[in-house]
């Protein structure tokens, strides 16, 4: 079933993701979440802002706007920092610092700031891929196209590798 693919490919981003939450790689672990909704988005043929709005910010995720995930993740994903175009040109209002383990999602005293829990976002980009894959489902013109696309992701062969 070609659906399969699809379902691989997400699957095999939960579970990379979960592999650094549990190995202790949270800032990875934000990184391949971004990256993740943008595959997502890139498959719903949207850009990263409206697929983290319907499927993350809809769904409860409300310590940030759709536009302030997309600011944190340039800044994560091209610099490393909390930094990003969108924030220094007043575009967005809250800088998103990142917390892991037994802290949780919460505003700082500081108006600009938000800390953002890794874990929480991971877990919301989980539920939201599986609420879009069913609604993929139910709209079989949107599945054709994600599935085109699935067959164009590049896949892992085993390889050994001689020296």
């Amino acid at each position: 079933m070609k659906e399969n693919k699809l379902l691989q490919h997400v699957n095999s981003m939960a579970s990379s993701i979960n592999c650094l939450l549990e190995n202790n790689h949270p800032l990875q672990a934000a990184m391949l979440t971004y990256a993740a909704i943008d595959h997502m988005a890139w498959l719903k043929d949207c850009h990263f802002k409206e697929w983290a709005h319907d499927y993350i910010i809809e769904e409860g995720f409300q310590i940030c706007t759709a536009g302030e995930l997309w600011a944190a993740r340039n800044g994560l994903l091209h610099m490393g920092t909390a930094e990003s175009r969108d924030f220094d040109n007043g575009n967005v209002e809250h800088k998103i610092f990142y917390t892991a383990g037994s802290a949780r999602n919460t505003r700082n005293k500081a108006d600009d700031v938000v800390f953002l829990s890794v874990p929480v976002l991971a877990g919301f980009y989980i539920n939201g891929a599986t609420k879009f894959i069913e609604e993929l489902k139910q709209d079989s013109e949107m599945m054709s196209t994600a599935l085109e696309k699935v067959k164009r992701v590049l896949k892992q062969h085993d390889m050994k590798v001689l020296f």
